[in-house]
């Protein structure tokens, strides 16, 4: 940071009078107004006393004030240092981070089995982002997600509901019409689809409690919500 940038949040912090450790949470709100107005600086200060005595959010926050240059110089590893403290303590958003930028490696050294255990953390938590990047991510057959984590076929969150739109349908052991037939359905019926290849479905089938998987070709099933 440069002595300048360090001049402009020191005196934000006088300005606020926010730099007392003595501040509860609700200093946290004033902070996000303070950042809301553009007043990085001042958000930093309000937010770091809370941030250092343990308060999630605010950790969340101050990381992105790093990851993003605001009021600071962009310091990507403090920004993951903060996020990890508050997803440590089950922060949702924080958790999402920390995958991000484990996905990208921005920051830190790529590694997407650590990403996945983050996404997942979060997705346990109804964060839509991380269930969306884990269902991606089961369609990537460079992946092997579910050989790493065959609870996800039990779990209803993972995925989508669907119905099979077609009289009478063959699913197939893997994706495409090469691979063997291992069931019929008829039109109506339910499944959950989990993963994409191409233009194949990767889906779970009736009774759900067994978890058994198959392929579908995609235009033979539609949202059940529609």
């Amino acid at each position: 940071m440069t002595a300048r940038r360090i001049g402009v949040v020191l005196l934000g912090c006088v300005m606020a009078g926010a730099c007392d450790a003595g501040r509860t949470p609700q200093e946290f709100d004033l902070g996000m107004q303070s950042l809301q107005a553009g007043n990085y600086a001042e958000a930093y200060c309000r937010w770091k006393p809370l941030a250092e005595r343990g308060y999630a959010e605010a950790q969340y926050n101050i990381g992105w004030l790093y990851a993003n240059g605001n009021g600071l110089a962009v310091d990507i590893g403090q920004a993951l240092d903060w996020w990890m403290k508050a997803a440590a303590q089950g922060h949702a958003d924080a958790q999402f981070a920390v995958g991000l930028a484990y996905t990208t490696g921005d920051g830190i050294k790529a590694d997407l089995d650590e990403a996945v255990k983050w996404y997942l953390a979060a997705a346990r938590q109804g964060h839509q982002d991380a269930r969306e990047i884990l269902l991606r991510l089961n369609g990537d057959p460079t992946m092997n997600l579910f050989e790493k984590h065959p609870e996800l076929v039990h779990e209803s969150w993972f995925g989508w509901a669907a119905v099979i739109n077609n009289d009478r349908i063959n699913v197939r052991a893997g994706p495409g019409t090469e691979h063997e037939i291992v069931a019929q359905m008829e039109k109506g019926s339910a499944v959950r689809v989990i993963g994409q290849r191409g233009d194949w479905y990767m889906v779970v089938m009736p009774p759900f409690k067994e978890g058994r998987t198959a392929w579908i070709f995609k235009t033979l099933v539609s949202d059940a919500d529609r």
